[in-house]
């Protein structure tokens, strides 16, 4: 389908479709459900079906580990041997999603070879019943289609083939629940050599620089880095690796200046959270780049990005930056943020790219027209 056929369907058939997709297959397995994928979304996706009377026969997961155990007072049994017991029976709904392996589709052709009959993702379970979605940019259709108006105008943003063809897959995931057309990754992730120019005087501004992951795949160098990273612990690696080679804030990018909870894993999945145990200072961009001239900022921020573009403004249109921007941990970010970007950085070229599967590391880059690989 393309991104117009995609979009032009209206809330109310959309509503429709939703609410009977996974009716329809359920009905079809006599109610018997099958989950594949026993972590942290297999468990609300199997609390959700159980809010409504639905219990699971089994997860099946590819983790040796939990194989024979219970997880949520559900058995786990491994993919072969789930499949073996009820592949004719049961309806086996994908309940992992995550950006390696091939993606969902993956594991939905997996679940073919195997023999089962009847698959679906967590998708149509999260469609019918609460508790699912929101999850990454995933969400209800008619929720999204509220927005076509929105996601037409970012269609109209990209400047080439590729970035309107990524665009659409995205959006073919989210409205129809279709990961069959979803290509491979692209590389280079903040880096792309089909897009950017490098600039020897980089100053770069690394938001959610982690430990460092971004800076030690950079393929030329900074004259500058500002690393932001408000875990503790990932702040403590960062500056034992960058051994000074760079300035490390450890504050959360916000849109004004303050404090805020936040869940410190010492991972890559730690983010500011009303339920977490660790208070930090939030600082905008504009203060932490007053009397600096950055050429290149890159956001990825576990959902705070958006704030952190507000908390810039007067940066971006002093400097005229290029911006990598991750476009995927909240659905809504999708339009919202490439049309801030456009707005604050109208002579900007806009692409679109997929550094991991199913839309995961999706990242917008707008790019200065002087330091644009692409013409067309």
């Amino acid at each position: 389908m393309t991104t117009l056929d995609l979009l032009t369907e209206t809330i109310e058939l959309a509503g429709i479709r939703e609410g009977s997709a996974f009716e329809r297959l359920c009905a079809k397995a006599g109610g018997r459900i099958v989950l594949f994928g026993a972590g942290n979304l297999g468990r609300r996706t199997a609390q959700s079906l159980h809010h409504q009377g639905i219990v699971p026969l089994a997860f099946i997961d590819n983790d040796i580990r939990i194989q024979g155990s219970e997880v949520a007072g559900i058995p786990v049994y491994s993919p072969r041997t789930g499949t073996e017991r009820w592949r004719n029976s049961a309806l086996f709904v994908v309940s992992t999603f995550l950006p390696s392996g091939g993606g969902i589709q993956a594991r939905l052709i997996e679940l073919a070879s195997l023999g089962c009959l009847e698959m679906t993702t967590f998708l149509s379970v999260g469609w019918k019943f609460e508790g699912v979605l929101p999850h990454f940019g995933a969400d209800r259709p008619s929720r999204l289609l509220g927005h076509a108006r929105e996601l037409e105008q970012v269609d109209g943003l990209w400047s080439d083939c590729l970035s309107r063809e990524t665009f659409r897959q995205a959006l073919a995931w989210r409205l129809r629940g279709d990961f069959g057309e979803i290509t491979s990754p692209a590389p280079e992730q903040y880096f792309p050599r089909d897009i950017i120019r490098p600039n020897p005087d980089e100053v770069f501004v690394d938001g959610g620089a982690f430990d460092g992951d971004t800076l030690r795949t950079a393929p030329w160098a900074f004259s500058k880095v500002l690393a932001i990273e408000p875990d503790p612990v990932n702040a403590s690696n960062l500056r034992s690796w960058c051994n000074g080679k760079a300035q490390v804030r450890e504050v959360i990018l916000g849109r004004e200046v303050g404090h805020a909870l936040f869940d410190g894993k010492g991972t890559m999945a730690s983010s500011r959270s009303e339920a977490g145990l660790l208070e930090i200072a939030v600082e905008t961009l504009d203060n932490l780049t007053a009397g600096e001239n950055p050429t290149y900022i890159k956001l990825d921020i576990e959902g705070d990005e958006i704030g952190a573009l507000q908390g810039g403004v007067k940066t971006l249109r002093r400097c005229q930056p290029l911006v990598a921007v991750c476009l995927y941990h909240r659905p809504e970010d999708l339009w919202v943020i490439p049309r801030f970007l456009h707005e604050i950085l109208p002579r900007h070229k806009m692409f679109l790219r997929a550094h991991a599967w199913d839309g995961f590391e999706l990242v917008v880059y707008a790019v200065p027209q002087e330091r644009c690989l692409i013409t067309q």
